[in-house]
């Protein structure tokens, strides 16, 4: 995992070639995880931590590219 931005409102991580951008709403954490052109994947969880642990998973749980040439 590498940290690319940070800001008040909104952080970005990256794993795995995928995207998960983090915001704070009032009351829980919003991801919105993707890779380029593919359509984003919304996961949402009562705090950062969580929500974090929750996108890694749902990415693991990706098929990957080279897998699938197999």
């Amino acid at each position: 995992m590498r940290e690319a931005t940070s800001s008040k409102l909104s952080e970005i991580l990256e794993h795995l070639g995928y995207t998960i951008r983090l915001s704070p709403t009032d009351a829980e954490w919003m991801a919105v995880v993707a890779r380029p052109k593919q359509r984003p994947a919304l996961i949402v969880a009562a705090d950062r931590r969580t929500v974090i642990e929750k996108a890694f998973q749902w990415i693991d749980a990706q098929p990957r590219i080279g897998a699938e040439r197999r």
